[in-house]
């Protein structure tokens, strides 16, 4: 039987609790600087998280390395992004017009930049608004990733620290070492963010607006400081700068890795990358078609801009708005709706299945139809120019039957609330996908804000599982996984 270490998940629970907590004093220290009366909403619970939070993993951090079993690695993964849940709540509590439960709805929409919220921007203060785009951003790079940066010091190994964040089917290092790779994903992110909100404010963006997007854009989070969503500036440059903000966030960073260690070459000939790419283009010359063809737009090139911006951020899971998308012709709706399930890459901040597992599916498929025609044809799944194991390829048609169950068991656990078939399933698709938006729900907070709390509770647990990718949550559900 496994054995569970409550040293170390107290010890990772108390690191990121206190890093949450420090995080709540930048919107404390704007409040403050524009002379606004929350600062304490912050402040209070920033203290109040942050001093315990270090003085508990002193207490509890060991300078020895050794074994730590997969149960406690697992379980300290899941009760540390509901622990940042909880700390990110108490701002919105404090505020005084959420509730507790739409308090953490609102916080888990952040940390795993799902993006959905109760409430329009223009009812939180400027210090909330930064709150819920810092938080999706601390998220978009993973509470866990940034935990793995001081996992030496807490005395364990941090590679299976990574391993359990980022549960993807090809797990591929970035460099040797995972400091060295938290290194190169901090640099990546932060030159991201910074370069973003540069640029933004040269396409004519207010300096607080543009931290905001460029926060949310980088994690592909989607909050932003107006119900419009971009929409509300009407600028071409804006919505270019944004549109390859969210394309690039939705990249695998190992892919930028691999292009300044081994050549630009080397990364645009990666498979899943090619598949990323083609999903937004082909998504966007289609409904450029189609909504040129059906007249929806004024112009042909009203309906690229539209049809680009669109395709770029519904894949990524971003769920930035420039119109009403879900008023679009039927065709480009469930096109959209589709790349929304395909989603970016993996290593990404984008949510969804991701392209890889979208391009291996597709591959395995076609090989089984292969296969029928030509029965004694010895045909591996090849990515790349490897050769992929059979282990990898039943992993892959066991996540999407994970994921096409969770969908369906999370739609029928919110329709027991008395909500209706199609905004249950459309909030389960949103949440899990990570998306936070669906038909219907383009711009409103109110998709959310009607439900029961029982069924906002049910998709904060989607929202979980869609951002570790179901495997690392449900695992901890099997008596076998605790048993080994």
């Amino acid at each position: 039987m496994g054995v569970l270490n409550p040293r170390i998940i107290v010890n990772a629970l108390a690191a990121v609790v206190a890093a949450v907590g420090a995080a709540l004093l930048v919107p404390a220290a704007y409040s403050l600087l524009a002379d606004s009366d929350d600062a304490w909403i912050f402040w209070l619970p920033g203290v109040a998280a942050l001093i315990p939070g270090v003085a508990l993993f002193s207490l509890t951090r060991s300078r020895r390395s050794g074994y730590v079993s997969r149960q406690s690695i697992f379980l300290m993964v899941v009760v540390c992004w509901l622990g940042v849940g909880l700390v990110g709540a108490v701002p919105f509590l404090l505020a005084g017009f959420m509730d507790p439960v739409d308090a953490f709805f609102n916080s888990m929409a952040g940390f795993t930049t799902t993006g959905a919220a109760t409430v329009t921007p223009e009812e939180l203060s400027p210090a909330l608004l930064l709150w819920r785009s810092l938080s999706q951003w601390i998220g978009g790079i993973g509470i866990i990733v940034l935990f793995v940066a001081i996992a030496p010091l807490a005395g364990f190994g941090a590679t299976q620290l990574y391993t359990a964040e980022a549960a993807t089917p090809v797990q591929e290092r970035v460099t040797p070492r995972i400091r060295d790779t938290v290194k190169v994903l901090a640099l990546v992110y932060g030159g991201l963010t910074l370069g973003g909100v540069v640029v933004l404010h040269l396409a004519g963006m207010g300096t607080f607006d543009a931290v905001n997007y460029a926060l949310s854009t980088v994690s592909t989070g989607g909050f932003s400081t107006d119900s419009d969503s971009v929409a509300a500036f009407d600028s071409w440059a804006v919505e270019l700068a944004i549109t390859a903000g969210m394309v690039l966030a939705g990249t695998n960073f190992a892919i930028y890795y691999i292009a300044f260690r081994r050549g630009l070459g080397r990364a645009v000939g990666n498979a899943e990358l090619l598949t990323y790419l083609g999903v937004i283009l082909a998504s966007t010359m289609l409904i450029t078609a189609d909504l040129h063809a059906s007249e929806h737009s004024d112009s042909l090139a009203l309906a690229f801009r539209e049809a680009l911006f669109q395709s770029a951020s519904l894949t990524t899971g971003t769920a930035f708005s420039t119109a009403d998308w879900s008023a679009w012709p039927p065709f480009s709706v469930a096109l959209l709706v589709l790349v929304m399930a395909i989603g970016g890459c993996a290593g990404s901040t984008a949510g969804g299945m991701k392209a890889i597992r979208v391009y291996l599916l597709t591959r395995n498929a076609a090989q089984d139809i292969f296969r029928m025609i030509h029965p004694r044809a010895v045909t591996p799944l090849v990515l790349g120019d490897r050769a992929l194991p059979e282990r990898l390829r039943v992993g892959v048609l066991g996540f999407f039957f994970v994921y096409v169950a969770t969908l369906a068991i999370g739609t029928l656990l919110i329709t027991l609330h008395q909500v209706p078939m199609g905004q249950a399933f459309g909030s389960a698709f949103a949440c899990l996908n990570i998306t936070g938006t669906f038909p219907g729900a383009v711009g409103s907070s109110q998709f959310y804000a009607d439900l029961p709390a029982t069924a906002k509770t049910t998709l904060a647990v989607l929202m979980l599982l869609g951002r570790l990718e179901l495997f690392t949550v449900l695992v901890l559900l099997s008596p076998a996984f605790w048993r080994t």
